[in-house]
C-alpha cells in the first residue's frame, strides 16, 4: 500500500438509503455510514452520508455513477435529487482497522450475527460473518427484514430453501441453522465464493450452490427468497413462480417502497401472507395456495 489514501465523502440530500445501496454494489472498499452528528451507524436513518476509504482513486467512475443514479431518482420521484462530495488525500493510517471500528453485530430475533473482531452470544445461534465486496451482512433492512421473515416460517429438516441472489449468503445460512436444505444462485462470481467461505466458517451445509440464475435450474422448492433490486425481481416472476413447491413461500426483499404497487400487482396471483416495512424498503411474503387453479 502507498503512504496516502483516499476519503471520499457522499453526502446526498435524500434518499440516503438508496445512495448507499448502490455505493455497496459499485465498490469493493471500505465503506462507512456517518450520522450529521459524527456519530457512525449502522441503520438506515435518512440523514447520514457515507464515507468510502481507498488506496485507489475511483472518483471519476464513482461520482458519474452517483450524477446517474440522482438523475434517474429525481425522474423517477419528481423531485430534486443530488448529493454533494469532497474528496481528502489522508496519510495513511490503518483504516482497515477504523472501519472494523465502525462495524456492530446484527441481532435479529434468535440470530447474532457478527465479525470476528467482536464477541459471540451464548443465548443465541451465532453466525461470523466478515463484510466483504458480497452484499448481505443484516445491517440493510431489506436483509434484516428477510432474517425475520425466515424465523416465523416453521422451517424444518426437511425444509427445501433457495437464495436467488444469494450474495455473501446470509440469507441461506441463516435458514440452514434454522434446520433447512439450502441452495444458492448468485451472477457474481464473487458472490458465489464468499457465500461459500461462510458456510465454511460456520460449519454450514449447502446443498447446491451455481454461477447463474434462477434460470438454471428446473427444481421445486419450499421457500424461495429473492433479496435482489425490483425490476430482476419482475423480470423473473415466471421462473420465481415455477420453482415453488405446493403451498411454498415466496420472500420478495430489496423493494423500494416506491415499486411495492407494481410488485404486487406482478404477483397477484399469488397470496400475500405479510408485508413488512423498514425504512424506504418493502418485504412481501406470498404463498402459492391452490396455485394452479389460478392458472399460473
Amino acid at each position: 500500500m502507498s503512504g496516502y489514501y483516499f476519503e471520499i465523502c457522499i453526502k446526498p440530500n435524500c434518499f440516503s438509503d438508496i445512495f448507499m445501496s448502490e455505493i455497496l454494489d459499485f465498490t469493493s472498499q471500505a465503506v462507512e455510514i456517518v450520522e450529521e452528528t459524527g456519530q457512525s451507524v449502522t441503520n438506515n436513518n435518512k440523514n447520514f452520508y457515507i464515507i468510502i476509504r481507498t488506496d485507489k482513486n475511483i472518483e471519476n467512475p464513482l461520482i458519474a455513477y452517483l450524477q446517474t443514479l440522482s438523475e434517474n431518482l429525481s425522474i423517477i420521484n419528481s423531485t430534486n435529487v443530488d448529493f454533494t462530495y469532497t474528496i481528502t488525500k489522508k496519510q495513511s493510517e490503518n483504516y482497515i482497522e477504523k472501519y472494523k471500528d465502525s462495524i456492530t453485530a446484527v441481532d435479529c430475533g434468535i440470530f447474532h450475527i457478527y465479525p470476528t473482531w467482536l464477541e459471540k452470544l451464548d443465548s443465541k445461534i451465532n453466525i461470523i460473518l466478515e463484510p466483504s465486496l458480497a452484499f448481505g451482512t443484516g445491517h440493510h433492512s431489506s436483509t434484516f427484514m428477510c432474517i425475520d421473515v425466515l424465523q416465523s416460517l416453521n422451517i424444518t429438516p426437511s425444509t427445501t430453501l433457495l437464495d436467488v441472489g444469494c450474495g455473501s449468503g446470509i440469507l441461506a445460512l441463516c435458514a440452514n441453522k434454522l434446520g433447512a436444505k439450502v441452495s444458492m444462485c448468485d451472477i457474481d462470481e464473487l458472490a458465489i465464493e464468499e457465500a461459500k467461505k461462510n458456510f465454511s466458517k460456520n460449519n454450514a451445509t449447502i446443498s447446491q450452490i451455481w454461477l447463474g440464475t434462477i434460470n438454471n435450474t428446473n427444481k421445486q422448492y419450499d421457500i424461495v427468497v429473492a433479496n435482489i433490486v425490483a425490476s430482476v425481481i419482475i423480470e423473473e416472476k415466471a421462473k420465481l413462480i415455477r420453482s415453488l413447491n405446493n403451498n411454498a413461500y415466496l420472500v420478495l426483499s430489496g423493494i423500494l417502497d416506491i415499486y411495492l404497487d407494481s410488485l404486487k400487482e406482478c404477483f397477484k396471483s399469488l397470496t400475500l401472507v405479510e408485508e413488512k416495512i423498514k425504512d424506504e424498503w418493502a418485504c412481501l411474503v406470498y404463498k402459492n395456495i391452490n396455485l394452479a387453479s389460478k392458472g399460473v
